[in-house]
């Protein structure tokens, strides 16, 4: 099986996000068709355009031996199961079919992004880059954190995520603030990341930074 480096998923992490890792492991391993079990063709689900998935992948399905199918199954299952942490495992204890185990999961922590919507928001306005910090490094916590509040449907413009990223620099670059907010009459994300980047190589050249601590 191809292997993949992917964060456990342990609760605290954003749900939706780490199914979408994991959905992309299985189709990479030709196991993603387990997630839809083992329909019977003889008695299609739904009528219409709407069903033809369905009908496509219950035809797949179908077409396998018992044994082919519960191999298949087993691989998927055990490849999900990789990518939970422990405290996780034992809410799922006793499902077995991938079908079964993916439903688990969602009806257990799907919710539950939903709910983690109060904590990326939180995440997202507190946020504050600590001095020391490459402007690189940030960049990537607060796209992070934007990132995984879209995959639970809140959507992040650009001015609100520019802002964002000049309320959170830290007293070395207090100097670009105003230079970034009322330079132009629109404020874009990208600009300012690239701005910044420019002004670190210029303060660091100066001895202006201050470096990171090293242990």
């Amino acid at each position: 099986m191809m292997r993949f480096d992917i964060e456990k998923f342990d609760r605290k992490m954003n749900f939706g996000l780490w199914q979408i890792q994991v959905k992309d492991i299985l189709i990479q391993n030709g196991l993603h068709k387990a997630l839809k079990g083992r329909s019977n063709p003889a008695n299609p689900e739904g009528s219409g355009d709407s069903s033809k998935e369905k009908a496509s992948t219950s035809s797949v399905n179908s077409k396998m031996s018992d044994d082919d199918w519960e191999d298949l199954d087993e691989r998927a299952a055990s490849a999900i199961r990789l990518c939970l942490a422990k405290n996780v495992l034992a809410n799922i204890h006793g499902t077995y079919s991938a079908k079964e185990l993916w439903e688990r999961l969602e009806e257990l922590y799907q919710s539950s992004s939903v709910c983690n919507r109060f904590y990326l928001k939180e995440q997202f306005h507190m946020l504050r880059m600590t001095e020391g910090t490459k402007i690189s490094d940030h960049l990537g916590v607060l796209n992070g954190i934007v990132s995984e509040l879209e995959s639970i449907g809140v959507k992040i413009d650009e001015e609100d995520k520019g802002l964002r990223l000049i309320w959170s620099l830290p007293s070395s670059f207090a100097h670009m603030k105003p230079i970034l907010m009322h330079g132009s009459s629109t404020i874009c994300f990208g600009d300012i990341a690239n701005k910044l980047i420019s002004e670190e190589r210029k303060l660091k050249s100066e001895g202006k930074l201050i470096e990171p601590f090293l242990y």
